[in-house]
């Protein structure tokens, strides 16, 4: 029978252990530091699996369980890089990955730098993000993509310069921002990569008898 598997989860007694994948109890300790010849508490707690003893270090969110996250090891909670993102963009989105769980604002800052990047890329200057949506919307830009452009957008900007969007509507929207890239790659790049493949597997004949009837008439 598979053994049946439970998430880390923040003063949980037991979950599926990160490091020998056993389904254990946990106990839990706070983390302190020397100060006057005591111990002064801190937003630290330490988890040790009782099956291989093996400990998980977390931050407490200040008592806020919501707000809490295992820091070590460090989880990459956040979508993964799309294949035909750009190399230009590719560092931006893996390092906005890598500090999601830790800093929702500084993961949207370095996305809405991926996506002026990715605009750059797609016909537009990379420098103006706002410019560039509106340049492209020009040129026939499908809605849907404008939308999930903006969606980025607006976001990043929230994260850069905080208008509307309270922390906790930022920390529920970077997801989103992941996923919109993603998008937005798949539909102006990965779609066109795949239909340009189709075409040039075609016999070579065909080909060029779509030539001849496509061209201008004399």
């Amino acid at each position: 029978m598979e053994q049946r598997s439970i998430a880390p989860g923040f003063r949980v007694e037991g979950f599926t252990c990160v490091h020998c994948g056993v389904l254990a109890q946990m106990h839990w300790g706070h983390l302190g530091v020397p100060s006057g010849g005591g111990i002064m508490g801190t937003s630290w707690m330490i988890c040790t699996c009782q099956h291989c003893k093996s400990d998980t270090i977390w931050n407490t969110g200040d008592n806020d369980s919501s707000k809490a996250f295992m820091a070590y090891p460090h989880q990459v909670r956040a979508p993964a890089i799309h294949q035909d993102l750009p190399e230009v963009c590719k560092a931006d989105y893996e390092e906005a990955r890598l500090i999601y769980g830790v800093s929702s604002r500084g993961s949207a800052a370095l996305l809405r730098l991926c996506l002026e990047k990715l605009l750059g890329e797609l016909g537009g200057t990379g420098k103006d993000i706002n410019k560039d949506i509106a340049l492209l919307v020009k040129q026939g830009l499908d809605p849907h993509i404008q939308q999930a452009l903006d969606v980025v957008r607006v976001t990043g900007n929230n994260a850069v310069h905080p208008l509307d969007m309270n922390p906790e509507d930022l920390a529920n929207n970077v997801p989103v921002m992941f996923e919109m890239i993603n998008l937005i790659v798949d539909e102006r790049i990965a779609r066109q990569r795949k239909v340009a493949e189709r075409f040039a597997s075609l016999p070579e004949k065909a080909k060029q008898a779509i030539e001849k009837r496509d061209k201008p008439k004399v």
